[in-house]
């Protein structure tokens, strides 16, 4: 589930992995730096990430 916002876009962990070329432990690693801002909706993890400017 993609949901859509004007300055950004909140993507599912699979979808993070696959933008950020990363393993899931590194997500997780990355998450809990506090280095990405996520959401937890049930047992999901979902990842915001902000448009380039000039989009």
């Amino acid at each position: 589930m993609t949901e859509q916002n004007p300055k950004g876009v909140w993507l599912s962990s699979k979808e993070a992995m696959k933008h950020l070329k990363i393993s899931a432990c590194e997500l997780m690693h990355r998450r809990e730096r506090g280095l990405l801002k996520f959401e937890k909706r049930g047992r999901a993890y979902f990842y915001y990430f902000e448009y380039p400017k000039g989009i």
